[in-house]
């Protein structure tokens, strides 16, 4: 006989267990990737649970504290000096809204602010506080010179009432040329109380 008439009489039995070991590969992939989800979910409940311990204690340790300090009752008394001060950041918001609208209205078509800073050092001292320094730049026509120009911008700064109003002093601090891209002048203004 030759080998184009042979027949397999075991095909049956291996297709059966082709078939069994695919059903017992997908059950098994099935439980892996159901104790899979119920670990991570149960590991996410572990972390909130850990997370909530956290800051349960955290919160026992400041009502311990607060507890601790309510009976260290310290009066604050409140000099005339503070007081001023408490009354100007008070009314600030109001001011500083309105000079800060008229400072823009201040500045010429072709310049802009770079930063606008109360006491920009961090100084403590009363006098330093109170500095407002305005730093910017503007482009600056052919036949301009930039000190004129910037000049011209601290003078506007001292006739506006309402933004020179609680100034002693505002002053063109320093100006410097710059030729970058095209003539640009930097200048610092300085508005001291």
């Amino acid at each position: 006989m030759s080998e184009l008439f042979t027949i397999n009489f075991r095909r049956e039995t291996y297709l059966r267990e082709v078939a069994r070991a695919r059903r017992r590969v997908i059950a098994l992939g099935v439980w892996v990737a159901y104790f899979g989800v119920m670990g991570i979910v149960l590991g996410l409940y572990g972390l909130n649970c850990a997370s909530l311990v956290n800051r349960v204690a955290a919160l026992e340790r400041r009502a311990e504290r607060a507890r601790t300090q309510a009976g260290q009752h310290t009066e604050w008394k409140v000099t005339p000096a503070q007081l001023n001060e408490i009354e100007e950041f008070v009314s600030s918001p109001a001011v500083w809204s309105d000079r800060l609208s008229h400072l823009s209205a201040a500045l010429p078509i072709n310049a802009r602010l770079r930063s606008v800073a109360l006491n920009p050092d961090n100084l403590s001292g009363s006098v330093d506080q109170n500095r407002l320094v305005i730093t910017g730049q503007f482009r600056l026509a052919p036949a301009e010179n930039g000190v004129n120009a910037a000049e011209k911008i601290a003078a506007a700064l001292r006739k506006d009432k309402a933004f020179s109003a609680g100034f002693r002093t505002i002053r063109l601090a320093s100006t410097r040329m710059s030729e970058e891209a095209g003539p640009v002048a930097e200048f610092v203004i300085e508005c001291q109380k």
